[in-house]
């Protein structure tokens, strides 16, 4: 008999627990269809496309303030923000890495410097060595160009004669103008690549200069 008052006991004990359990939790504070705030233990689905609050029954301390669910446009311009940083990432990491390319190519270009132009003044002497082997060679190209140029006229006269008198140039006189022309033209595209060549060559060793100046200065002041 005592046995089972206890048992029947444990019974009503468990089972007011779980009416408790159940009856325990949360509240979900929303919207309803008309716009009036509305507290409930179920959420409905479209409710919870609107944004809802989630509160503590005993407290109706706010726990979580859930958002509402984005909208396509909205959904579309987080696309775009996430494709622009993903872009923008992308190009950070290609500046980095040739801004690292130029780093590593400076680092082999100044250990030349200082390898090849052990003071300022071998570097001098190089560049003078360099440049003006290109002015001989220009003096040399230009002191033939007079002549050609007295040859190409006189040819062009005769050819101009020729055709005056109601004469054709003959193909041997024609070969010999265009040899002429195609002489001079040639000596002359050799001139500007020479002059060009001064130009660039006087640009880069002014620039290695510089540089090595400011590297022999480093290590004169780490030392």
């Amino acid at each position: 008999m005592i046995r089972k008052f206890f048992y029947h006991g444990i019974c009503c004990v468990s089972l007011f627990c779980l009416t408790l359990s159940a009856s325990a939790g949360n509240l979900y504070r929303y919207e309803d269809e008309e716009g009036v705030k509305t507290l409930s233990r179920s959420l409905p689905p479209e409710a919870a496309q609107k944004g809802y609050d989630i509160l503590n029954d005993k407290t109706m301390r706010l726990i979580e303030r859930v958002p509402p669910a984005p909208t396509e446009e909205e959904i579309a311009e987080m696309k775009a923000r996430q494709a622009e940083e993903a872009e923008r990432q992308r190009q950070q990491a290609v500046a980095e890495k040739e801004a690292a390319k130029q780093r590593e190519k400076q680092a082999r270009h100044d250990r030349t410097l200082m390898m090849t132009y052990p003071t300022e003044a071998d570097l001098i002497d190089a560049r003078d060595r360099d440049i003006n082997f290109r002015k001989e060679q220009i003096e040399l190209l230009s002191a033939k160009l007079p002549k050609l140029k007295q040859r190409l006229e006189r040819l062009q006269g005769e050819a101009a004669e020729r055709e005056l008198s109601g004469g054709k140039i003959s193909k041997n006189m024609q070969k010999r103008l265009d040899a002429a022309q195609e002489e001079i033209s040639v000596r002359q595209r050799a001139i500007e690549k020479y002059q060009a060549e001064i130009k660039e060559l006087n640009q880069q060793y002014q620039r290695d200069l510089e540089r090595l100046q400011q590297l022999k200065d480093s290590n004169s002041a780490a030392r």
